[in-house]
Protein backbone atom coordinates (compact mmCIF):
# COMPACT_ATOMS: atom_id res chain seq x y z
CA UNK A 1 0.00 0.00 0.00
CA UNK A 2 2.94 2.44 0.95
CA UNK A 3 4.38 1.93 -2.44
CA UNK A 4 0.94 2.42 -4.56
CA UNK A 5 0.31 5.81 -2.03
CA UNK A 6 3.80 6.68 -2.94
CA UNK A 7 3.40 6.16 -6.73
CA UNK A 8 0.25 8.08 -6.79
CA UNK A 9 1.76 11.38 -5.16
CA UNK A 10 4.99 10.97 -7.47
CA UNK A 11 2.16 11.17 -10.79
CA UNK A 12 0.24 14.04 -9.13
CA UNK A 13 4.24 16.14 -8.31
CA UNK A 14 4.99 15.51 -12.04
CA UNK A 15 1.87 16.40 -13.63
CA UNK A 16 1.65 19.54 -11.19
CA UNK A 17 5.34 20.86 -11.63
CA UNK A 18 3.99 20.43 -15.63
CA UNK A 19 0.10 22.52 -14.45
CA UNK A 20 3.02 25.25 -12.52
CA UNK A 21 4.80 25.84 -15.97
CA UNK A 22 2.14 26.27 -17.91
CA UNK A 23 0.86 29.02 -15.96
CA UNK A 24 4.34 30.58 -15.49
CA UNK A 25 3.95 30.11 -12.02
CA UNK A 26 7.49 28.86 -11.27
CA UNK A 27 8.59 32.15 -10.17
CA UNK A 28 5.80 32.92 -7.77
CA UNK A 29 7.92 32.27 -4.93
CA UNK A 30 11.26 33.60 -5.54
CA UNK A 31 13.15 32.54 -2.28
CA UNK A 32 13.89 29.19 -1.29
CA UNK A 33 13.18 26.96 0.69
CA UNK A 34 10.57 29.84 2.04
CA UNK A 35 8.31 31.41 0.29
CA UNK A 36 8.48 35.43 0.14
CA UNK A 37 10.10 34.63 3.61
CA UNK A 38 7.18 32.78 5.36
CA UNK A 39 6.76 29.21 5.73
CA UNK A 40 3.21 29.84 4.96
CA UNK A 41 3.24 32.48 1.88
CA UNK A 42 0.58 35.69 1.55
CA UNK A 43 -2.55 34.48 -0.57
CA UNK A 44 -2.40 34.57 -3.96
CA UNK A 45 -3.52 32.47 -6.85
CA UNK A 46 -0.12 31.84 -8.60
CA UNK A 47 1.63 31.81 -5.51
CA UNK A 48 -0.45 28.83 -3.89
CA UNK A 49 0.31 27.00 -7.85
CA UNK A 50 3.77 26.91 -6.91
CA UNK A 51 3.60 26.83 -2.79
CA UNK A 52 1.42 23.52 -3.54
CA UNK A 53 4.10 21.98 -5.53
CA UNK A 54 6.46 22.64 -3.10
CA UNK A 55 3.86 20.79 -0.49
CA UNK A 56 3.07 18.12 -2.93
CA UNK A 57 7.17 17.69 -3.21
CA UNK A 58 7.64 17.57 0.55
CA UNK A 59 5.10 14.66 1.19
CA UNK A 60 6.47 12.82 -2.04
CA UNK A 61 9.79 13.48 -0.32
CA UNK A 62 8.81 12.07 3.26
CA UNK A 63 6.72 9.11 1.68
CA UNK A 64 10.34 7.94 -0.40
CA UNK A 65 12.09 7.72 2.58
CA UNK A 66 9.21 5.62 4.71
CA UNK A 67 9.43 3.11 1.12
CA UNK A 68 12.98 3.33 0.46
CA UNK A 69 13.47 2.17 4.41
CA UNK A 70 11.22 -0.26 4.02
CA UNK A 71 12.48 -1.88 0.89
CA UNK A 72 16.13 -1.56 2.53
CA UNK A 73 15.21 -4.00 5.12
CA UNK A 74 13.43 -6.70 2.62
CA UNK A 75 16.06 -6.30 -0.45
CA UNK A 76 18.63 -8.72 -0.59
CA UNK A 77 22.66 -9.00 -2.35
CA UNK A 78 22.76 -5.86 -4.86
CA UNK A 79 19.52 -4.66 -4.97
CA UNK A 80 19.74 -3.13 -1.93
CA UNK A 81 21.50 -0.25 -3.88
CA UNK A 82 18.22 0.84 -5.31
CA UNK A 83 16.61 2.70 -1.97
CA UNK A 84 19.75 4.23 -1.16
CA UNK A 85 20.17 5.62 -4.63
CA UNK A 86 16.71 6.74 -4.76
CA UNK A 87 17.32 8.62 -1.81
CA UNK A 88 20.70 9.85 -2.84
CA UNK A 89 18.45 11.41 -5.96
CA UNK A 90 16.38 13.14 -3.95
CA UNK A 91 18.38 14.96 -2.11
CA UNK A 92 19.84 15.99 -5.42
CA UNK A 93 16.72 17.10 -6.87
CA UNK A 94 15.88 18.72 -3.64
CA UNK A 95 18.84 20.99 -4.17
CA UNK A 96 18.37 21.61 -7.62
CA UNK A 97 15.04 22.47 -6.97
CA UNK A 98 16.15 25.42 -4.79
CA UNK A 99 18.78 26.79 -7.41
CA UNK A 100 16.07 26.24 -10.20
CA UNK A 101 14.21 29.30 -8.36
CA UNK A 102 17.37 31.37 -7.08
CA UNK A 103 19.09 30.88 -10.60
CA UNK A 104 15.59 32.11 -11.96
CA UNK A 105 14.47 29.14 -13.87
CA UNK A 106 17.80 28.64 -15.81
CA UNK A 107 16.50 26.40 -19.14
CA UNK A 108 19.24 23.54 -18.70
CA UNK A 109 19.01 23.40 -14.83
CA UNK A 110 15.36 23.42 -15.19
CA UNK A 111 15.58 20.01 -17.59
CA UNK A 112 17.88 18.17 -15.76
CA UNK A 113 15.80 18.88 -12.72
CA UNK A 114 12.76 17.56 -14.65
CA UNK A 115 15.52 14.10 -16.29
CA UNK A 116 15.96 13.66 -12.88
CA UNK A 117 12.23 13.82 -11.83
CA UNK A 118 11.66 11.19 -14.57
CA UNK A 119 14.79 8.97 -13.02
CA UNK A 120 13.29 8.86 -9.56
CA UNK A 121 9.82 7.65 -10.66
CA UNK A 122 10.92 5.03 -12.55
CA UNK A 123 12.72 3.52 -9.31
CA UNK A 124 9.75 4.70 -7.23
CA UNK A 125 7.99 2.05 -9.78
CA UNK A 126 10.72 -0.62 -8.83
CA UNK A 127 10.08 0.17 -5.28
CA UNK A 128 6.24 -0.64 -5.54
CA UNK A 129 6.44 -3.15 -8.40
CA UNK A 130 8.80 -5.27 -6.27
CA UNK A 131 7.51 -5.36 -2.40
CA UNK A 132 10.33 -7.74 -1.31
CA UNK A 133 7.94 -9.88 -0.10
CA UNK A 134 5.90 -12.23 -2.61
CA UNK A 135 7.63 -10.34 -5.54
CA UNK A 136 11.66 -10.02 -5.62
CA UNK A 137 14.06 -8.47 -8.43
CA UNK A 138 15.87 -11.79 -10.54
CA UNK A 139 18.32 -9.66 -12.93
CA UNK A 140 19.71 -13.28 -13.39
CA UNK A 141 16.44 -13.87 -14.98
CA UNK A 142 16.88 -15.14 -18.95
CA UNK A 143 13.52 -14.26 -19.90
CA UNK A 144 15.33 -10.37 -19.28
CA UNK A 145 13.47 -8.56 -22.14
CA UNK A 146 15.85 -5.72 -23.22
CA UNK A 147 13.64 -4.38 -25.93
CA UNK A 148 11.41 -2.72 -22.61
CA UNK A 149 14.33 -0.93 -21.63
CA UNK A 150 15.20 0.11 -24.91
CA UNK A 151 11.91 1.39 -25.60
CA UNK A 152 11.65 3.03 -21.99
CA UNK A 153 14.73 5.13 -22.84
CA UNK A 154 13.20 6.19 -25.86
CA UNK A 155 10.19 7.51 -24.13
CA UNK A 156 12.17 8.67 -21.52
CA UNK A 157 14.34 10.80 -24.22
CA UNK A 158 11.39 12.09 -25.61
CA UNK A 159 9.70 13.45 -22.08
CA UNK A 160 12.89 15.14 -21.58
CA UNK A 161 13.41 17.09 -24.93
CA UNK A 162 9.54 17.75 -24.02
CA UNK A 163 10.36 19.40 -21.23
CA UNK A 164 13.05 21.20 -22.97
CA UNK A 165 11.38 22.46 -25.67
CA UNK A 166 8.91 23.25 -22.87
CA UNK A 167 11.63 25.31 -21.43
CA UNK A 168 13.41 26.89 -24.26
CA UNK A 169 9.96 28.57 -25.14
CA UNK A 170 10.37 26.23 -28.53
CA UNK A 171 6.79 24.96 -28.03
CA UNK A 172 5.28 27.13 -30.61
CA UNK A 173 8.14 27.56 -32.59
CA UNK A 174 6.35 25.72 -35.60
CA UNK A 175 2.94 26.81 -35.39
CA UNK A 176 1.68 24.71 -37.84
CA UNK A 177 0.81 20.93 -38.21
CA UNK A 178 1.75 18.76 -39.81
CA UNK A 179 4.36 21.35 -41.41
CA UNK A 180 6.67 23.13 -39.41
CA UNK A 181 6.70 27.17 -40.74
CA UNK A 182 4.88 25.63 -43.58
CA UNK A 183 7.72 23.46 -44.83
CA UNK A 184 8.15 19.92 -44.37
CA UNK A 185 11.77 20.60 -43.50
CA UNK A 186 12.14 24.24 -42.49
CA UNK A 187 15.23 25.90 -44.23
CA UNK A 188 16.37 27.67 -42.03
CA UNK A 189 16.14 24.70 -38.82
CA UNK A 190 18.66 26.35 -35.59
CA UNK A 191 17.74 27.87 -32.54
CA UNK A 192 14.10 27.01 -31.25
CA UNK A 193 12.90 25.66 -34.53
CA UNK A 194 15.65 22.88 -34.80
CA UNK A 195 14.56 21.91 -30.90
CA UNK A 196 10.47 22.01 -31.64
CA UNK A 197 11.32 19.92 -34.89
CA UNK A 198 13.82 17.32 -33.22
CA UNK A 199 10.92 16.88 -30.60
CA UNK A 200 8.23 15.96 -33.28
CA UNK A 201 10.87 13.92 -35.27
CA UNK A 202 11.02 11.94 -31.94
CA UNK A 203 7.23 11.33 -32.09
CA UNK A 204 7.20 10.42 -35.25
CA UNK A 205 9.94 8.08 -34.64
CA UNK A 206 8.25 6.30 -31.51
CA UNK A 207 4.70 6.27 -33.54
CA UNK A 208 6.89 4.23 -36.08
CA UNK A 209 8.42 1.98 -34.01
CA UNK A 210 5.33 0.96 -31.67
CA UNK A 211 3.02 0.68 -35.27
CA UNK A 212 5.74 -1.88 -36.37
CA UNK A 213 5.89 -3.63 -32.50
CA UNK A 214 1.96 -4.05 -32.84
CA UNK A 215 2.03 -5.89 -36.45
CA UNK A 216 4.74 -7.96 -36.64
CA UNK A 217 6.17 -11.19 -34.81
CA UNK A 218 8.83 -9.53 -33.11
CA UNK A 219 7.75 -9.08 -29.59
CA UNK A 220 6.17 -12.21 -27.64
CA UNK A 221 2.73 -12.37 -27.82
CA UNK A 222 2.08 -12.16 -24.17
CA UNK A 223 3.74 -8.07 -24.36
CA UNK A 224 1.18 -7.29 -27.29
CA UNK A 225 -1.51 -5.79 -25.66
CA UNK A 226 1.12 -3.69 -24.08
CA UNK A 227 2.03 -2.62 -27.11
CA UNK A 228 -1.28 -2.09 -28.45
CA UNK A 229 -1.94 -0.20 -25.12
CA UNK A 230 0.93 2.16 -25.55
CA UNK A 231 -0.07 2.67 -29.03
CA UNK A 232 -3.25 3.71 -28.32
CA UNK A 233 -1.47 6.56 -26.40
CA UNK A 234 1.09 7.24 -28.48
CA UNK A 235 -1.67 8.21 -31.07
CA UNK A 236 -3.58 10.32 -28.13
CA UNK A 237 -0.16 12.07 -27.64
CA UNK A 238 0.28 13.44 -30.59
CA UNK A 239 -3.32 14.34 -31.07
CA UNK A 240 -3.00 16.23 -27.81
CA UNK A 241 0.77 17.84 -29.38
CA UNK A 242 -1.48 18.94 -31.87
CA UNK A 243 -3.86 20.40 -29.69
CA UNK A 244 -1.26 22.31 -27.79
CA UNK A 245 -0.35 24.15 -30.68
CA UNK A 246 -3.36 25.19 -32.25
CA UNK A 247 -4.72 25.86 -28.11
CA UNK A 248 -1.36 27.90 -27.73
CA UNK A 249 -0.11 25.85 -25.23
CA UNK A 250 -3.26 25.60 -22.62
CA UNK A 251 -2.09 24.89 -19.71
CA UNK A 252 -4.92 21.85 -18.93
CA UNK A 253 -3.85 20.11 -22.21
CA UNK A 254 -0.22 20.09 -21.21
CA UNK A 255 -0.85 18.56 -17.75
CA UNK A 256 -2.24 15.56 -19.92
CA UNK A 257 0.24 15.32 -22.00
CA UNK A 258 2.57 14.76 -19.33
CA UNK A 259 -0.25 12.41 -17.72
CA UNK A 260 0.28 10.30 -21.09
CA UNK A 261 3.59 10.13 -21.18
CA UNK A 262 3.54 9.39 -17.41
CA UNK A 263 1.59 6.36 -18.32
CA UNK A 264 3.26 5.14 -21.28
CA UNK A 265 6.67 5.32 -19.00
CA UNK A 266 4.41 3.59 -16.40
CA UNK A 267 3.54 0.49 -18.69
CA UNK A 268 6.89 0.22 -20.33
CA UNK A 269 8.58 -0.08 -17.08
CA UNK A 270 6.59 -2.15 -15.33
CA UNK A 271 6.85 -4.82 -18.52
CA UNK A 272 10.79 -4.23 -18.40
CA UNK A 273 10.53 -5.10 -14.50
CA UNK A 274 8.25 -8.29 -15.21
CA UNK A 275 10.53 -9.47 -17.08
CA UNK A 276 12.65 -9.75 -13.91
CA UNK A 277 11.01 -10.44 -11.16
CA UNK A 278 11.53 -13.74 -9.07
CA UNK A 279 7.93 -14.41 -7.37
CA UNK A 280 8.08 -16.69 -4.25
CA UNK A 281 6.09 -19.95 -3.12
Amino acid sequence: MLGKITLGVFFLLLVWGNIVAGLKAGLACPDWPLCHGQVVPPFRWDIYVEFSHRVIGAIAGILLLLLSINRFKKYTGAVKAIPSVALILLLIQVTLGGLVVLLHLPVNLTTIHFSIALIIFSLVIFLDYFDGDRNKPDFNNRSFNNAFLFLSILIFVQAVMGAYVRHSNAGLACPDFPKCLGYWIPPNLSGIVLIHFIHRGLAYLIFTVFLVLAFTPIIDRKYKKKIHSVLGLVILQIMLGVGLIHSKLFFAITAVHILVALFILYILVTTWYSANRKTAI
